[in-house]
C-alpha cells in the first residue's frame, strides 16, 4: 500500500474525493508496493482505485484527459539519497549560494528509468529493475574493475558491477552506461578493459564518456586533474575502435565521447551521422554537431546570445552576418574550467550582459540554464537577470526559435 502525501487541486484525484493520508491499495486490481507501480498501472486515461481511509476500504474510478496527471503524490516518492562518496562528485565542489536543491545527492534506479538520471546500482537495484521491467536504465559504471570502481565511488571497498549488468541483460533490460574519465584512475589500460567488458554485454546499448568536471572549489577534496590533449585523443581513438566493432555487430555507434574531448584534443567535431542513435545529448554529447547543422540558416531579429565558453566559437560562426551577437560567459561562479552553457550562473549572465548593454536591448539565454522552477544555479529568475542588466530576456529552448 502507498500513503498519499498530497493531492493537487483541481485534479482527477481531488474530484474523486481522494485525500491526503489515504492509503492506496491497488490500481486496476494490481497491488501497489512502490510508487513506480502506480506509474505503470496508472498509465491509462481511466483507472479504478482501491483505497483505505480510517480502516474502511473504498473504491473509485478516475478519468483524465491526455497530457494531464492524476494529481497524486506519494510519501517516499522523493529520490533515494546517494550513499557513495565519489572522488569527483560535482555536488561536493559547489560553492555557497547555489539553490538548495543542487546540494541534494540522489541515486535512484527508479528515476534512472523515469527521467534518465544515472544510478551507480546499489545492492538490490538490479533485482528491483528486473521485477518492474525498468528498461532502459542509465548506469554510472566508470570502471568494471571492482577495486578501481571502489576508489572512484569512495566507498573504501571493492564495488563490482559486471554481475549486475549481466543479470540485467539476461533479463532483457537495456542499459545506457556512462564513464566519467578521471586521469590516473580509470583511463589508459583500465579504460580499455572497461570498454571491452561493457561491449561483451548485449544489454549495454551505449556508453557515453565525459571528462571529469572540476570547479574552483575543491579545497579538502581529493586532488584530481582534467584529461590533457593526448589523453583526450586516446579516449576518442579508443571509442573509434569500439565504434567500428559495434558497427560490424549491428550495435550502432555504441561508444560516444563527449564534445569536450574533441575540443581538448583539438579534433574536429564529427558530423551528425557519428551520433546516430545517441540519446546522451544532455551529457554534452553531440550538441555541437547539432549546432553546426544549423549553419546557413536565416536568422530573424536581433539580440545578444549568451552561452558557455565551449559553444561560443561555434555559435559565433552560426550567427555571423546576422542581427545576433554572441557573448561567451566566463564562469566566475564555478570556476574558469567550467564551460558548459547549462552551468552558467545568473550573476555571470548579468555581468556579461552589462558588458554588451550598449549594443543590444535583448538577451537570449539557453533554457538549460534554468531548472523546472525557472531558476539558475544561483537561484536567479529571468527577471533577476534582466532587470539589473537593463535588457529584455528571452529563454530559448532551441536556436530554431530565432529563425
Amino acid at each position: 500500500m502507498l500513503r498519499i502525501r498530497s493531492i493537487k487541486v483541481p485534479s482527477p484525484a481531488s474530484s474523486a474525493g481522494i485525500r491526503r493520508s489515504d492509503l492506496l491499495v491497488s490500481c486496476d486490481g494490481h497491488e501497489l508496493e512502490d510508487w513506480i507501480d502506480f506509474y505503470f498501472h496508472g498509465s491509462g486515461l481511466k483507472i479504478q482505485l482501491l483505497f483505505r481511509r480510517a480502516g474502511i476500504q473504498r473504491s473509485t474510478v478516475l478519468r483524465r484527459s491526455p497530457g494531464n496527471d492524476w494529481g497524486i503524490t506519494f510519501q517516499g516518492q522523493e529520490p533515494r539519497r546517494c550513499r557513495r562518496k565519489c572522488v569527483f562528485c560535482f555536488v561536493d565542489q559547489l560553492p555557497e549560494g547555489v539553490r538548495p536543491s543542487l546540494k541534494v545527492k540522489d541515486d535512484d534506479v527508479r528515476y534512472s528509468f523515469i527521467s534518465g538520471t544515472y544510478t551507480t546500482l546499489h545492492e538490490g537495484d538490479a533485482e528491483f529493475a528486473l521485477s518492474r521491467r525498468l528498461s532502459p536504465i542509465h548506469i554510472s559504471v566508470h570502471a568494471t574493475d571492482p577495486s578501481v570502481r571502489g576508489r572512484l565511488l569512495g566507498t573504501g571497498r571493492e564495488e563490482p558491477v559486471m554481475e549486475s549488468l549481466m543479470k540485467l541483460s539476461a533479463g532483457g533490460i537495456q542499459m545506457e552506461t556512462q564513464i566519467v574519465v578521471v586521469p590516473g584512475y580509470n583511463d589508459g589500460a583500465v579504460l580499455e578493459s572497461t570498454m571491452k567488458d561493457l561491449f561483451s554485454i548485449n544489454g549495454v546499448s551505449s556508453v557515453g564518456l565525459v571528462p571529469v568536471g572540476l570547479t574552483a572549489f575543491r579545497k579538502g577534496l581529493t586532488e584530481l586533474r582534467r584529461p590533457d590533449r593526448d589523453e583526450s585523443a586516446c579516449v576518442i581513438d579508443l571509442c573509434g575502435h569500439w565504434r567500428k566493432t559495434a558497427a560490424v555487430n549491428g550495435r550502432g555507434g555504441w561508444a560516444f565521447p563527449s564534445d569536450e574531448f574533441f575540443i581538448i584534443a583539438d579534433r574536429g567535431i564529427p558530423g551528425p551521422g557519428y551520433y546516430e542513435g545517441c540519446t546522451l545529448r544532455e551529457n554534452g554529447i553531440g550538441m555541437l554537431a547539432e549546432l553546426r547543422e544549423l549553419k546557413g540558416r536565416k536568422w530573424k531579429g536581433e539580440g545578444l546570445v549568451l552561452t558557455g565558453e565551449l559553444a561560443a566559437p561555434f555559435l559565433s560562426q552560426l550567427f555571423e552576418g546576422s542581427g545576433y551577437g554572441v557573448a561567451s560567459v566566463r564562469n566566475d561562479f564555478l570556476g574558469s574550467s567550467v564551460g558548459a552553457a547549462g552551468l552558467i550562473a545568473g550573476r555571470d549572465a548579468v555581468r556579461t550582459a552589462l558588458e554588451h548593454r550598449c549594443s543590444y536591448n535583448r538577451m537570449i539565454l539557453p533554457s538549460v540554464m534554468f531548472n523546472h522552477d525557472m531558476q539558475t544555479l544561483d537561484g536567479l529568475t529571468s527577471a533577476g537577470i534582466g532587470v539589473p542588466a537593463g535588457m529584455e530576456v528571452v529563454i530559448a529552448e532551441s536556436l530554431e526559435e530565432l529563425e
